[in-house]
């Protein structure tokens, strides 16, 4: 259909000018900070200026290869111990640390939408992982909220994370699950009151196709009860394989 492809053509040249135009009048901000960025800036550096980039800690070098738990002078992992796992991996893109941390708590309980987007972009981060590098899923699955509780805060930070993992990389949003009931906040429970609070927390909202390839996206991980509670549904219904990514670990 070539009054298609003649428009295609004619519309990326403008946008490309839309967007230079945008950034003369209005450069980019670091997302931490809120220093201006030069307009020529690139990927992260178009979010976060050179100083609080280098501020954001990369997960430790030494870590458990399924939780990520780290891992320095030990031969096996605390967090895994006597646990069975309904997901191969849970990959954070960074630390649960410093400007991280504000931005994350910023995004949820100040319902600050405007950090999905760089959020976002460290999240994409944990794609580079090797333990899912080039990996191939059939969607992106995002961790859902209890109704009362997403009402209350206005989204759920989960699936618009999810939702520009699935826009960059072109694979497409699995709204699978479904919280049935509300559970209390996982900060400052152990391991064992996790996976207590969100014993039957998680049922499968829509049918999927057998032998799917799932990958599991929220905000934060600690232990990843909730996330190993989401996998297990989605095992149960019929995923081959299933992965997490996480902008970062606590």
């Amino acid at each position: 259909m070539p009054e298609q492809s003649e428009g295609g053509s004619f519309l990326a040249p403008v946008r490309r000018l839309g967007g230079i135009v945008l950034n003369l009048f209005y450069p980019p901000h670091c997302a931490l900070c809120g220093c201006r960025i030069e307009a020529e800036a690139r990927g992260e550096r178009m979010v976060f200026c050179e100083p609080c980039l280098a501020g954001i800690l990369p997960p430790p070098e030494h870590r458990c290869p399924v939780c990520s738990h780290p891992m320095a002078g030990l031969m096996l992992c605390p967090n895994c111990d006597g646990r069975r796992w309904h997901l191969e991996t849970i990959v954070p893109a960074c630390r649960y640390e410093g400007g991280v941390r504000g931005m994350i708590q910023r995004f949820k309980y100040g319902r600050d939408i405007a950090l999905a987007r760089p959020l976002g972009t460290l999240l994409a981060r944990a794609l580079k992982d090797p333990r899912i590098a080039g990996r191939t899923f059939d969607g992106v699955v995002p961790v859902p909220l209890h109704p009362k509780r997403e009402r209350e805060r206005g989204f759920n930070q989960a699936d618009l994370l999810a939702r520009l993992l699935a826009r960059s990389t072109g694979v497409p949003t699995r709204d699978l699950l479904k919280r049935t009931r509300p559970t209390l906040q996982q900060a400052g429970f152990d391991r064992p009151h996790r996976m207590e609070n969100l014993r039957g927390a998680f049922v499968l909202r829509h049918p999927m196709p057998p032998d799917s390839t799932l990958l599991l996206v929220d905000d934060v991980s600690t232990t990843g009860a909730t996330l190993n509670a989401c996998a297990a549904v989605l095992k149960e219904a019929g995923a081959a394989e299933i992965a997490a990514v996480v902008v970062a670990r606590g």
